[in-house]
């Protein structure tokens, strides 16, 4: 199955092609600062190479707290090819961890192996590849629960401490959406433990120890996550709920994405009636095969509570996914967690996790009694009967000319189908119908067993589709092979030229080294300084700043400035101003000095003179945070936020010397190394608890 899913994803297995959009634009730079600093021997804290500073080490996107990161930077810098094992591991994750749960369900392999095939390459994880920590929330969602349930059969501490394990591994690498809605599974199951086994009291006291056994664990294990992100959250711009309007509202999985259950090449194609979705939330496509024993499942087993619960839950996160299109999400908004995340469309992740455990059920029984009978063989031909209506219905909407087009666009990788849905279904219909003649033939020319057919079907129905997403929704068509020397000719060290230039003048625009498929954050790896930047982790400051026009003015201050007069509400936009201040003193900007001003890991130091008879504001061109300290001479001075999201200091009157920004968290290395204690010791727990004990 793992080499299935690295056959369908050969591009990127191959390191042929790169990822695309917020994977290189938005996870790398942010992973690269990171694996930049720790290599030259620094703790991440502060970057600023992006919108003014910020804490990295706080971004809970940015990998910092992710042992698979840690890995993976354990061996190097973070570069393109670490993306890409990063990306590829969470689809290997995805496919295990379903594969483990259904075995774990139905004690059957074979139904485990093609409905973890059917999980890991589904439209959630090929449509949504460019946002990877959507697909590290979709990968360890079957592990969570998995071992929920294992726990629920005897309450054994063990599978606490593996959910504990698994909660963590979710929550540092996953998008902050999943975890909130994995807190709430977690606590409606184990209300529903409770309530099971309200009258014994041992049972009660089970429960009870794994649910704590599990709180510390994961705590443990995400204590600096915790801990960095509380140091943040005062200033954050995305704690309290958004308004409920359009831009929350953003990206619904509608009616017309249903489209793609059956003919996910579909919704990649340019039809307006697709725009109100992005290309990455429209597909939820877990194959033919999978949707087909999803209703057989259903029909077979409907008298089965867990069926029918499972059922239920899909056809309720499948609402709850068409966002404003029904009462249900404005209901939501209001719970807690609710409102501070976007893309209702993510919440099909749940629905098409609970469809293919009811087709397990189906597959099941269809591997065991190869045949179909009664409703599921007229299931059958009313699915064939309806591919084969939408191929011929579609095909009198097209033309050769139109169809040739898009053969051609796939072969020359082009990014953008021109083509309208009808195309699309054309050929969706064609790839479904050669794939079944070529499995008709392999089963009968070398006497396939069902099962190998089935997976042959499976592996084929999604590689192909997984191959006709790959421009629009996966990869760049730029070779790897460009990027490969990119990385090693980036600066090691943080740029230091030009820092008596106003900060306006790094904008990203000003001769940086870029490569192809990169557009943002390119001062990061660049290691330069500058005002903008692609991160939704902002100061909530900075992005008021940003609003107001208070950034226009700061930005014309290099990142040392001496105040030279008060802004007043009729000011141009002018160098030199400063307002929020505590106290104000004559300005004398002919007294003051600043030379040699230094950029490093984590702070900032430059030498000045105060030559007037009156204290002068300093500001670094930095945004505010407490953990910002400051001396002047070795003598600490108090750090006041100013102009709205930036920093000051008095320099004493008649005085000069050297002064020193830096930033730190003091008890943060602490907090490292007891997580990356914890998870070892627990990792070596596992190893002897589950493996070795199964040998």
């Amino acid at each position: 199955m793992v080499l299935a899913i690295l056959v369908c994803l050969w591009p990127l297995s191959l390191f042929v092609v790169v990822p695309k959009w917020d994977n290189v634009n938005a996870y790398l730079p942010y992973r690269y600062f990171i694996s930049n600093y720790l290599w030259n021997g620094h703790f991440p804290y502060w970057n600023s190479f992006q919108n003014m500073g910020y804490p990295a080490y706080s971004d809970p996107q940015s990998g910092m707290w992710n042992p698979i990161t840690w890995f993976i930077m354990f061996f190097g810098k973070y570069t393109m090819k670490s993306l890409i094992i990063e990306l590829l591991s969470y689809f290997v994750i995805a496919g295990l961890g379903m594969y483990w749960l259904i075995k774990s369900l139905f004690k059957d392999e074979k139904t485990a192996a093609i409905i973890g095939l059917c999980f890991s390459l589904s439209g959630l994880m090929v449509g949504s590849a460019q946002l990877m920590v959507f697909l590290a929330g979709v990968a360890w969602l079957p592990w969570c629960l998995g071992t929920l349930y294992q726990f629920s059969k005897n309450f054994k501490l063990k599978y606490a401490i593996l959910s504990g394990l698994f909660i963590a591994l979710n929550t540092t690498s996953a998008s902050p959406a999943y975890t909130i809605i994995l807190i709430y599974f977690y606590f409606f199951i184990f209300l529903y433990f409770f309530w099971k086994n309200r009258k014994n009291k041992q049972q009660l006291s089970s429960i009870f120890m794994g649910g704590a056994t599990m709180v510390i664990v994961s705590a443990v294990l995400l204590l600096p996550y915790i801990m960095s992100f509380i140091e943040f959250a005062p200033y954050f711009n995305r704690l309290s709920k958004l308004p409920y309007d359009k831009f929350l509202l953003s990206n619904p999985f509608t009616f017309i994405d249903y489209i793609s259950f059956l003919f996910p090449y579909g919704i990649i194609s340019d039809s307006e009636i697709f725009k109100g979705t992005d290309l990455s939330l429209r597909n939820a496509y877990i194959s033919i095969v999978g949707l087909f024993f999803f209703i057989v499942g259903f029909l077979n087993h409907y008298t089965n509570k867990k069926v029918l619960s499972l059922t239920f839950l899909a056809l309720i996160f499948l609402i709850i996914a068409m966002g404003s299109n029904t009462f249900v999400y404005q209901l939501l908004y209001h719970l807690p967690g609710f409102g501070v995340f976007r893309h209702p469309s993510f919440f099909r992740t749940y629905a098409l996790f609970a469809m293919l455990i009811v087709a397990a059920y189906g597959l099941k029984n269809f591997l065991q009694t190869p045949k179909l009978t009664g409703k599921n063989k007229y299931l059958a031909y009313v699915f064939g009967v309806l591919i084969l209506l939408a191929g011929l219905t579609s095909l009198t909407k097209t033309s050769t000319n139109e169809i040739s087009t898009n053969i051609f666009n796939l072969l020359d990788l082009t990014e953008f189908s021109t083509n309208f849905l009808a195309t699309h279904i054309v050929i969706n219909v064609a790839v479904l119908l050669m794939i079944s003649l070529l499995v008709f033939l392999l089963k009968k020319s070398i006497k396939l067993s069902v099962f190998a057919a089935l997976f042959t079907f499976v592996f084929l129905d999604l590689g192909v589709q997984t191959q006709l997403a790959f421009p629009t929704t996966i990869s760049y068509p730029y070779a790897y092979n460009n990027f490969k020397t990119y990385f090693d000719e980036l600066p090691n060290e943080i740029n230091q030229k030009d820092n008596d230039k106003p900060l306006k003048y790094f904008d990203e625009h000003q001769g940086l080294s870029y490569t192809q498929g990169i557009w943002k954050n390119m001062s990061t790896f660049n290691k330069t300084i500058s005002y903008v930047g692609y991160n939704p982790f902002q100061f909530s400051d900075f992005e008021d700043a940003l609003k107001n026009k208070s950034l226009d003015f700061n930005i014309q201050n290099p990142i040392f400035f001496f105040a030279k007069k008060e802004r007043q509400s009729n000011d141009s936009i002018q160098s030199g101003l400063i307002w929020g201040t505590p106290q104000l003193y004559e300005f004398q900007p002919k007294k003051t000095n600043i030379e040699n001003s230094y950029i490093g890991y984590n702070e900032f130091k430059t030498t000045l003179e105060n030559n007037a008879e009156m204290p002068q504001w300093l500001l670094l061109n930095q945004n505010y945070h407490h953990n910002w300290k400051a001396f002047f001479n070795d003598k600490i001075l108090n750090i006041h936020p100013v102009n709205d999201h930036i920093m000051g200091v008095i320099i004493p009157a008649k005085s000069k010397g050297k002064i020193h920004f830096t930033y730190s968290s003091n008890l943060m290395i602490y907090y490292s190394l007891i997580s990356i204690l914890g998870y070892i010791l627990i990792t070596v727990y596992v190893i002897k608890k589950f493996l070795l004990n199964q040998k």
